[in-house]
């Protein structure tokens, strides 16, 4: 979250002078990957699972570069730099893949007596609901906003924000019940 909140400042600061601040976003996307998997790397119990968390961390890193890359030839040039064109969306089905596979294996095993009690679950549906409205909602409204002429689709323009909002109401949730003596007991 703070690496979110650095980058969007960053961001914000570079667009009010009116620069180029695409190059942030790129790079973040490997990191916050690799941040956010790492958490499902502590918390399943399977060491084969643990091993996919460990070799999707390479191969994301490796396939961020190689679309940068392929959308910016000239990568010098950072005044006319691109965003990529698929690493977001590769980071969002597999962040996915990580939390339903946790979802899956804490209802399969059933270690926690109260899932509402338990921080990570709202944690992990925060995590659901943002890279679900991130594969599914934000790519038809960027398209929608790329046609020649300007489609007003009314309230619909602020479901992403929407959708921001309340999985930073489920982290906060989280967070509020964390308790360092009573967690995962």
């Amino acid at each position: 979250m703070l690496l979110k909140l650095g980058v969007d400042l960053v961001m914000f600061d570079l667009a009010s002078h009116r620069k180029n601040n695409v190059v942030y976003y790129n790079v973040s996307i490997p990191i916050r990957y690799v941040l956010t998997s790492w958490m499902y790397y502590y918390e399943f119990d399977s060491k084969l699972h643990r091993r996919w968390v460990l070799a999707s961390w390479p191969l994301f890193v490796a396939f961020s570069m190689w679309d940068a890359i392929h959308t910016n030839p000239l990568m010098s040039d950072i005044h006319n730099h691109n965003v990529v064109l698929y690493s977001a969306t590769i980071e969002s089905l597999l962040m996915l893949f990580w939390i339903m596979l946790y979802f899956y294996n804490t209802i399969r095993a059933l270690k926690i007596p109260n899932l509402l009690s338990y921080p990570f679950f709202w944690i992990c549906s925060g995590l659901l609901l943002y890279y679900s409205s991130f594969i599914f909602i934000a790519p038809v409204l960027h398209y929608a906003a790329k046609w020649d002429q300007w489609m007003d689709i009314g309230t619909l323009d602020y479901i992403p924000y929407v959708f921001e909002s309340v999985s930073l109401i489920l982290f906060s949730i989280g967070i509020a019940q964390y308790r360092d003596k009573s967690y995962a007991k």
